[in-house]
Protein backbone atom coordinates (compact mmCIF):
# COMPACT_ATOMS: atom_id res chain seq x y z
CA UNK A 1 0.00 0.00 0.00
CA UNK A 2 2.86 2.35 0.79
CA UNK A 3 4.35 1.73 -2.66
CA UNK A 4 1.02 2.72 -4.22
CA UNK A 5 1.16 5.96 -2.26
CA UNK A 6 4.63 6.67 -3.63
CA UNK A 7 3.48 5.95 -7.19
CA UNK A 8 0.41 8.18 -6.86
CA UNK A 9 2.49 10.99 -5.39
CA UNK A 10 5.09 10.57 -8.14
CA UNK A 11 2.49 10.67 -10.93
CA UNK A 12 0.67 13.64 -9.43
CA UNK A 13 3.87 15.69 -9.12
CA UNK A 14 4.96 14.86 -12.70
CA UNK A 15 1.61 15.98 -14.11
CA UNK A 16 1.39 19.09 -11.95
CA UNK A 17 4.92 20.28 -12.74
CA UNK A 18 4.50 19.58 -16.47
CA UNK A 19 1.24 21.53 -16.59
CA UNK A 20 2.72 24.43 -14.60
CA UNK A 21 5.78 24.57 -16.87
CA UNK A 22 3.41 24.74 -19.87
CA UNK A 23 5.99 23.81 -22.55
CA UNK A 24 3.68 24.50 -25.56
CA UNK A 25 3.69 28.19 -24.66
CA UNK A 26 7.50 28.24 -24.35
CA UNK A 27 7.88 26.44 -27.67
CA UNK A 28 5.60 28.93 -29.41
CA UNK A 29 7.60 31.83 -27.99
CA UNK A 30 10.88 30.21 -29.03
CA UNK A 31 9.63 29.77 -32.60
CA UNK A 32 8.46 33.37 -32.69
CA UNK A 33 11.88 34.59 -31.54
CA UNK A 34 13.86 32.32 -33.89
CA UNK A 35 12.31 32.87 -37.29
CA UNK A 36 15.80 32.99 -38.86
CA UNK A 37 17.10 29.86 -37.09
CA UNK A 38 17.36 26.31 -38.43
CA UNK A 39 15.72 23.26 -36.92
CA UNK A 40 19.14 22.08 -35.70
CA UNK A 41 19.70 25.38 -33.90
CA UNK A 42 16.26 25.17 -32.32
CA UNK A 43 16.91 21.61 -31.15
CA UNK A 44 20.22 22.67 -29.60
CA UNK A 45 18.54 25.62 -27.90
CA UNK A 46 15.74 23.36 -26.64
CA UNK A 47 18.26 21.07 -24.97
CA UNK A 48 19.98 24.02 -23.31
CA UNK A 49 16.67 25.56 -22.22
CA UNK A 50 15.51 22.33 -20.58
CA UNK A 51 18.86 21.71 -18.84
CA UNK A 52 19.04 25.25 -17.46
CA UNK A 53 15.36 25.25 -16.55
CA UNK A 54 15.70 21.89 -14.81
CA UNK A 55 18.72 23.04 -12.81
CA UNK A 56 16.86 26.18 -11.74
CA UNK A 57 13.84 24.13 -10.70
CA UNK A 58 15.96 21.72 -8.65
CA UNK A 59 18.01 24.53 -7.10
CA UNK A 60 14.97 26.52 -6.10
CA UNK A 61 13.23 23.49 -4.61
CA UNK A 62 16.36 22.88 -2.52
CA UNK A 63 17.46 26.39 -1.61
CA UNK A 64 14.71 28.75 -2.80
CA UNK A 65 13.37 29.76 0.55
CA UNK A 66 16.85 30.40 1.91
CA UNK A 67 17.98 32.35 -1.16
CA UNK A 68 14.95 34.61 -1.33
CA UNK A 69 14.07 35.17 2.30
CA UNK A 70 17.27 34.67 4.29
CA UNK A 71 19.92 36.03 1.92
CA UNK A 72 18.25 38.64 -0.28
CA UNK A 73 15.11 39.28 1.78
CA UNK A 74 12.94 39.12 -1.33
CA UNK A 75 9.33 38.00 -1.03
CA UNK A 76 7.92 35.53 -3.57
CA UNK A 77 5.38 38.22 -4.56
CA UNK A 78 8.17 40.67 -5.44
CA UNK A 79 9.96 37.89 -7.33
CA UNK A 80 6.82 37.22 -9.34
CA UNK A 81 6.21 40.90 -10.12
CA UNK A 82 9.85 41.32 -11.21
CA UNK A 83 9.61 38.36 -13.58
CA UNK A 84 6.34 39.73 -14.93
CA UNK A 85 7.88 43.13 -15.66
CA UNK A 86 10.78 41.46 -17.48
CA UNK A 87 8.36 39.57 -19.75
CA UNK A 88 6.30 42.73 -20.20
CA UNK A 89 9.17 44.62 -21.82
CA UNK A 90 10.03 41.68 -24.08
CA UNK A 91 6.39 41.29 -25.15
CA UNK A 92 6.13 44.99 -25.99
CA UNK A 93 9.32 44.93 -28.06
CA UNK A 94 8.05 41.96 -30.07
CA UNK A 95 4.47 43.12 -30.64
CA UNK A 96 4.84 46.86 -31.27
CA UNK A 97 4.88 47.80 -34.97
CA UNK A 98 8.19 48.76 -36.56
CA UNK A 99 9.01 50.91 -39.55
CA UNK A 100 10.28 49.17 -42.68
CA UNK A 101 13.88 50.30 -42.07
CA UNK A 102 13.76 49.10 -38.47
CA UNK A 103 12.33 45.76 -39.61
CA UNK A 104 15.15 45.31 -42.12
CA UNK A 105 17.75 46.29 -39.57
CA UNK A 106 16.27 43.99 -36.95
CA UNK A 107 16.32 41.04 -39.39
CA UNK A 108 19.95 41.64 -40.37
CA UNK A 109 21.20 42.13 -36.81
CA UNK A 110 18.86 39.77 -35.02
CA UNK A 111 20.09 38.16 -31.88
CA UNK A 112 21.08 34.55 -32.26
CA UNK A 113 18.82 32.03 -30.59
CA UNK A 114 21.66 30.95 -28.31
CA UNK A 115 21.75 34.43 -26.74
CA UNK A 116 18.08 34.08 -25.76
CA UNK A 117 18.36 30.66 -24.12
CA UNK A 118 18.98 31.72 -20.51
CA UNK A 119 16.74 34.79 -20.59
CA UNK A 120 13.96 34.97 -21.44
CA UNK A 121 13.41 31.38 -22.63
CA UNK A 122 14.74 29.22 -19.76
CA UNK A 123 13.76 31.85 -17.21
CA UNK A 124 11.40 33.52 -16.59
CA UNK A 125 9.37 31.93 -19.41
CA UNK A 126 9.74 28.16 -18.90
CA UNK A 127 10.80 28.24 -15.25
CA UNK A 128 9.51 31.48 -13.83
CA UNK A 129 8.69 32.75 -10.36
CA UNK A 130 5.33 30.98 -10.33
CA UNK A 131 6.84 27.62 -11.28
CA UNK A 132 9.68 27.93 -8.79
CA UNK A 133 7.30 28.85 -5.99
CA UNK A 134 4.94 26.02 -6.91
CA UNK A 135 7.76 23.46 -6.79
CA UNK A 136 8.89 24.78 -3.42
CA UNK A 137 5.36 24.65 -2.00
CA UNK A 138 4.82 21.14 -3.36
CA UNK A 139 8.03 19.95 -1.70
CA UNK A 140 6.96 21.45 1.62
CA UNK A 141 3.57 19.72 1.41
CA UNK A 142 5.18 16.26 1.31
CA UNK A 143 6.21 14.32 4.43
CA UNK A 144 9.74 15.23 5.53
CA UNK A 145 11.31 11.84 4.83
CA UNK A 146 14.04 10.50 2.55
CA UNK A 147 11.57 8.35 0.59
CA UNK A 148 9.32 11.26 -0.37
CA UNK A 149 12.32 13.49 -1.06
CA UNK A 150 13.59 10.94 -3.61
CA UNK A 151 10.10 10.62 -5.12
CA UNK A 152 9.81 14.40 -5.44
CA UNK A 153 13.12 14.94 -7.23
CA UNK A 154 12.61 11.93 -9.49
CA UNK A 155 9.24 13.39 -10.46
CA UNK A 156 10.86 16.74 -11.24
CA UNK A 157 13.42 15.00 -13.46
CA UNK A 158 10.74 13.03 -15.34
CA UNK A 159 8.63 16.17 -15.81
CA UNK A 160 11.61 17.97 -17.34
CA UNK A 161 12.31 14.99 -19.65
CA UNK A 162 8.70 15.16 -20.87
CA UNK A 163 9.10 18.89 -21.41
CA UNK A 164 12.22 18.23 -23.49
CA UNK A 165 10.41 15.69 -25.67
CA UNK A 166 7.65 18.24 -26.18
CA UNK A 167 10.26 20.77 -27.32
CA UNK A 168 11.71 18.22 -29.74
CA UNK A 169 8.29 17.63 -31.32
CA UNK A 170 7.74 21.38 -31.64
CA UNK A 171 11.13 21.89 -33.29
CA UNK A 172 10.60 19.02 -35.73
CA UNK A 173 7.24 20.48 -36.71
CA UNK A 174 8.72 23.97 -37.17
CA UNK A 175 10.47 22.96 -40.40
CA UNK A 176 7.04 22.94 -42.08
CA UNK A 177 6.39 26.59 -41.12
CA UNK A 178 7.18 29.33 -43.64
CA UNK A 179 9.26 32.38 -42.56
CA UNK A 180 6.27 34.66 -43.22
CA UNK A 181 4.16 32.56 -40.86
CA UNK A 182 6.89 32.69 -38.20
CA UNK A 183 6.81 36.48 -38.45
CA UNK A 184 3.09 36.36 -37.68
CA UNK A 185 3.84 34.05 -34.75
CA UNK A 186 6.41 36.57 -33.50
CA UNK A 187 3.76 39.31 -33.27
CA UNK A 188 1.22 36.99 -31.67
CA UNK A 189 3.85 35.77 -29.20
CA UNK A 190 4.58 39.35 -28.23
CA UNK A 191 0.91 39.84 -27.34
CA UNK A 192 0.90 36.50 -25.49
CA UNK A 193 3.97 37.47 -23.46
CA UNK A 194 2.39 40.81 -22.67
CA UNK A 195 -0.73 39.08 -21.32
CA UNK A 196 1.32 36.53 -19.35
CA UNK A 197 3.34 39.36 -17.85
CA UNK A 198 0.24 41.30 -16.77
CA UNK A 199 -1.18 38.12 -15.23
CA UNK A 200 2.05 37.45 -13.32
CA UNK A 201 2.19 41.03 -12.04
CA UNK A 202 -1.46 40.97 -10.95
CA UNK A 203 -0.98 37.68 -9.11
CA UNK A 204 2.04 39.00 -7.25
CA UNK A 205 0.26 42.24 -6.31
CA UNK A 206 -2.87 40.33 -5.25
CA UNK A 207 -0.95 38.04 -2.91
CA UNK A 208 0.94 41.02 -1.48
CA UNK A 209 -2.31 42.92 -0.78
CA UNK A 210 -3.85 39.85 0.85
CA UNK A 211 -0.82 39.49 3.11
CA UNK A 212 -1.21 43.03 4.49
Amino acid sequence: MENIGYIQTFGAIVIQIYVILNPPTSITVMLGMSKNSTVTERLRASRQICVIGGLLLFAFALFGQMILSDIFHISTEAFQVGGGLFLLFIGLSMSLPKSFNDEMKSDSTAKSLSSLVITPLATPLLVGPGTMTASLVKRMELPNSLDYTVVFYLALAVAMILVYFTFILGCKFSKYLKPSFLKIIEKLVGILLFCLAISSIFKGVKVFIQSL
